[in-house]
């Protein structure tokens, strides 16, 4: 492989690899009834909101998806009970909040979605695992970072 072909590769390998994980998550939860966008969802309110809550707009920043999807995503999802609106700075806004419900299920989900990532990833060296993470996590700054004109 070229060296110029490398950047190619290696986005549409992690483009595969995001689907067949998301893909992975489905199938091992469908009987509990969530997906993995609801879990990362749900996880994200936790962990960026707690008791205040967060906004869509902050969430979809979060997880690093469109203002739209989001809204589709959270409406089932406080029509499953799992989250709450709050209201916001001022009427026209909200923030989203679990509820007792979601908490519940996400404090289930957790250990087994722990335990699914070390199946996964369970044949990779702790220090590759380390490596990658923060290779991940410099692909996430830059998507994170408005394109350059």
């Amino acid at each position: 492989m070229k060296e110029q072909e490398l950047p190619a590769w290696v986005c549409t390998t992690l483009m595969r690899v995001g689907t067949r994980m998301a893909a992975g998550f489905d199938q091992h939860f469908a009987a509990l009834g969530i997906t993995q966008a609801q879990f990362r969802t749900l996880l994200a309110v936790w962990e960026q909101g707690g008791e205040q809550g967060i906004t869509p707009s902050a969430l979809a920043e979060h997880l690093l998806i469109e203002r739209a999807t989001i809204s589709v995503l959270t409406n089932r999802m406080v029509e499953q009970g799992w989250l709450a609106r709050k209201p916001g700075a001022n009427r026209r806004t909200f923030r989203l909040v679990l509820t007792e419900t979601g908490a519940q299920l996400l404090q289930a989900l957790v250990p087994r979605a722990i335990a699914l990532a070390n199946q996964t990833l369970s044949d990779i060296p702790s220090d590759q695992l380390r490596q990658m993470s923060a290779n991940l996590e410099l692909v996430e700054a830059r998507l994170r970072t408005p394109p350059q004109e």
